[in-house]
């Protein structure tokens, strides 16, 4: 076992090594092995291209009538050199594949879009004579674990059950994700609390919905991989979305060229009205 572990640390050290080798190199090498030129471009203008496009989104003073390297544009290099700095790098003039892409991110983020989710506050709803429970918003745990989806809860008297299901959009991949319903068995049914358990191999998930108080609690010991807890709510996804998209924006807003920086304000926190 020992020997495995460590096997595995060495691997996983060395990878990062790689990892972190690759980020240092220029970027422009980079470029010529996965770009193909055109019968118009070199793959350095076309990399220069990407480069200031980029930039200029940012608002730096990028000349966009020039698309040579900056070893052969003083000017250019110069004006990577105040990215660097502030990106708190070395100041070389010319751009890693690591600082290219942190670039290409941060101007990508800088026009960043919200995802509106409209679930209303009041997440949770009961029938007037008691029979069912139901929930709907957005889980999420201490580090927002799920940070985009639409999760909706049912717990029928009847039966004595509470289905819980959830679409997830992966922000990394712009994946959608549906999950498989999960199936609670209810322990406790009254006028406040409902609370529903769902046995597995190697845990437990336990769910809590206070009724009068319209919160939903969900505790979960683990799985036969996962053997930690994890505790999530459900919450109004619409403030979820915009903290999102407001981390997403003022983390961007970091390297737009300094004296224009005052045309990019930062995205304020937004408060959901209870009306909506």
């Amino acid at each position: 076992m020992r020997k495995t572990i460590l096997t595995l640390l060495v691997a996983v050290s060395t990878a990062a090594w790689a990892d972190d080798k690759q980020d240092q190199r220029n970027v422009y090498d980079e470029f010529r092995e996965w770009v193909t030129p055109s019968a118009d471009a070199t793959v350095d203008e076309q990399g220069t291209a990407w480069i200031k496009r980029h930039m200029a989104t940012l608002l730096y003073p990028v000349d966009m009538s020039s698309f040579v390297r900056p070893e052969n544009d003083a000017k250019f290099r110069d004006v990577i050199v105040l990215l660097q700095r502030q990106m708190g790098t070395q100041s070389t003039g010319i751009l890693t594949s690591g600082e290219y892409r942190r670039l290409a991110q941060a101007a990508r983020d800088l026009d960043d879009l919200s995802i509106d989710i409209q679930t209303h506050p009041t997440i949770v709803s009961i029938a007037k004579d008691g029979s069912w429970v139901s929930a709907l918003g957005t889980l999420a745990g201490d580090d927002i674990a799920y940070p985009i989806n639409i999760t909706r809860i049912m717990c029928l008297k009847g039966l004595g059950t509470c289905d819980l299901s959830s679409a997830s959009f992966d922000l990394k991949t712009s994946f959608l994700w549906h999950s498989l319903p999960v199936t609670y068995v209810i322990k406790v049914w009254n006028s406040n609390t409902v609370v529903a358990v769902s046995e597995g191999a190697c845990g437990v998930a336990s769910m809590m919905i206070d009724v009068s108080a319209k919160t939903v609690s969900l505790a979960d010991t683990g799985n036969c991989i996962i053997k930690t807890q994890s505790n999530f709510t459900l919450v109004d996804g619409g403030a979820v979305a915009w903290k999102i998209h407001q981390d997403k924006v003022n983390k961007a807003r970091e390297l737009v060229y300094e004296p224009a920086r005052k045309l990019v304000p930062p995205v304020q926190n937004r408060s959901i009205s209870k009306d909506r």
